[in-house]
């Protein structure tokens, strides 16, 4: 399930509707950066492209969370943020279904699990895997396998 930028004016009058500031404020975030990147490529997004917007988004929110500890007022609307901001993109994978989809790559590229060879194995995996799963957790994952 992908949030493309007619889904997200939709559910921007939604959250008007019912005064949701929050996800109002994530949604303008969201329509801002889609309609900047359209700026950008010159044409229509792709639903990766739309993506590509949510996850950065998401990336920053999450970078916010971290600075705002201790602040509990801000960690709650950015803790809101977040959830909204998963919600719009595909279902996220396990740690566990993660290492499974590694360790087939490896098998496939046939390259010995050591710790060199970790550039290629990301490079393949982070390819198949992309907006299925936090880039962090997998590389944490091939780490892990690796070790």
């Amino acid at each position: 399930f992908i949030m493309n930028y007619e889904q997200l004016r939709a559910e921007k009058m939604k959250a008007l509707k019912e005064k949701d500031t929050v996800k109002n404020g994530v949604i303008t975030m969201l329509l801002s950066g889609m309609t900047y990147m359209k700026k950008e490529v010159g044409r229509e997004l792709t639903d990766d492209e739309c993506l590509q917007v949510i996850q950065k988004e998401l990336k920053q929110v999450r970078e916010s969370l971290e600075m705002a500890k201790g602040r509990e007022d801000t960690v709650k609307e950015l803790s809101q943020q977040i959830a909204i901001l998963e919600s719009y993109l595909p279902a996220q994978m396990s740690a566990e279904e993660v290492a499974e989809k590694v360790k087939n790559i490896i098998a496939e590229l046939g390259v010995e699990m050591v710790s060199k060879n970790k550039g290629v194995i990301m490079k393949n995996v982070m390819a198949q895997l992309k907006g299925k799963a936090d880039g962090k957790m997998i590389g944490q994952v091939v780490d892990d396998l690796l070790n």
